[in-house]
């Protein structure tokens, strides 16, 4: 399904309701777009993909650091390793955006 979005950093107090049409239908407006896992927003702060990152990488370290200690008594070079290869790819993915 097709979706529509206005991407400006303007403080116009123009309306900002779109009517856009493809092959003959109106496309649905969003504010908040997700696009290869990459949230965009209208004003592209980027702050919600910034806290769904977040949310991700809290997870999976908690997940990890609980199973690697309790269960394979790793210490800090293999944290090491683990973070650089689980959360740092997460925290990478679309940084150049």
């Amino acid at each position: 399904m097709s979706k529509a979005i206005l991407l400006t950093r303007r403080k116009r107090r123009e309306s900002k309701e779109l009517e856009i049409y493809l092959k003959y239908k109106p496309l649905m407006q969003v504010y908040r777009l997700n696009y290869l896992e990459i949230i965009l927003d209208s004003k592209l702060t980027f702050k919600d993909h910034i806290i769904a990152m977040m949310d991700k990488c809290s997870k999976l370290i908690f997940t990890l650091s609980k199973s690697a200690k309790l269960n394979w008594e790793l210490y800090y070079a293999a944290l090491k390793t683990i973070y650089t290869g689980c959360i740092l790819p997460l925290l990478l993915y679309g940084a150049p955006v």
